[in-house]
């Protein structure tokens, strides 16, 4: 079967990592389908307006019948979900709930899961890189939220007979060449926040600089927004095409430190960054670093874009966005 025979629905379309998936999709040849209650005109996507756990989504499902549901609709803030724990289980885990038993009524067999390298918590590797087979140990709600949904997934999959892939998603960041980059408003991801300040000459704060690493910064595993869609488009193929279940890695296997990222900034605006240390923030884990091989050898899938790379095109969008607001 080809790509222009196959139809994806995804939720959370309209945000950042879910408006360039639905975008690769349709450069792949997808009928893409993107319900999100937030509104986004994209080319060749139908949205649907609604909350995943919408009535309405049933009908949706068994009108159009997709190969694949997509979902990555959800609360993702990890400082946010130690204030709103509440919000971050009912958005992430009773929606996850409510999808799946609306995919199962409409008869959908293949289930893509977008989960977080915040499911690991601790590295117990020598190098501080995080495996598939690794036990998990979340040190925040979100987390915590990440792994009740892949056990329910799990579940649901052996019970109806759903083939369903948890993609483990590392830090991502970036833009589409300047286009589609992170939208929310306040900011909670470090690189935007980074580089505004950067743009701006004000002060940027680093949480922590006493943990157990090379400079006494967190280290972080940044994979490129595009390289990220690239992933759900091949696990979308593999899923349909081998029928078959599992959990992947999708990062970039090159992680740095936080004063590592600022250097980075610093050089590629030209200027001095003036930082600001503050104590470590509840929920932070010291380290992201995804171990690929096994993404690599089931998908065939690498990452092509490098931190300059990312950090290039924040710095794109970030100029894009700043001069719509001053």
């Amino acid at each position: 079967m080809k790509s222009t025979e196959r139809s994806v629905v995804v939720t959370g379309g309209s945000g950042f990592i879910g408006s360039n998936v639905c975008k690769q999709f349709v450069e792949n040849g997808f009928t893409v389908i993107n319900i999100d209650k937030r509104k986004r005109e994209m080319d060749g996507v139908t949205q649907y307006p609604f909350e995943v756990d919408n009535k309405q989504v049933q009908g949706i499902l068994k009108l159009i019948k997709p190969d694949v549901v997509v979902h990555i609709a959800a609360y993702n803030s990890v400082p946010d979900s130690l204030v709103n724990t509440n919000q971050t289980y009912t958005d992430n885990v009773y929606s996850t709930i409510s999808l799946l038993n609306n995919c199962v009524d409409a008869g959908v067999k293949n289930f893509i899961f977008a989960s977080s390298s915040s499911v690991y918590g601790t590295s117990i590797n020598e190098d501080g890189s995080f495996k598939e087979t690794d036990p998990l140990s979340p040190i925040n709600p979100y987390g915590r939220s990440k792994v009740m949904c892949e056990r329910i997934i799990e579940d649901y999959a052996k019970t109806y007979s759903i083939n369903y892939m948890n993609l483990r998603l590392f830090n991502v960041a970036g833009s589409d060449g300047g286009k589609l980059g992170y939208q929310k408003d306040p900011i909670k991801h470090v690189l935007p926040i980074l580089v505004q300040k950067g743009l701006l000459g004000q002060v940027f704060t680093v949480n922590g600089v006493n943990y157990p690493t090379d400079d006494g910064t967190v280290i972080r595993d940044y994979t490129h927004v595009s390289d990220v869609a690239r992933a759900f488009v091949a696990t979308t193929h593999w899923i349909i095409d081998q029928q078959l279940s599992g959990v992947l890695n999708i990062g970039n296997n090159n992680p740095v430190s936080m004063l590592e990222l600022v250097k980075e900034v610093e050089e590629q605006l030209d200027t001095t960054i003036e930082v600001h240390n503050a104590i470590e923030r509840d929920g932070d884990m010291i380290q992201t670093h995804a171990d690929i091989s096994t993404t690599e050898k089931v998908l065939g899938w690498q990452p092509a874009l490098s931190i300059k790379d990312i950090v290039a095109d924040e710095i794109k969008w970030q100029k894009i966005k700043l001069k719509k607001l001053l």
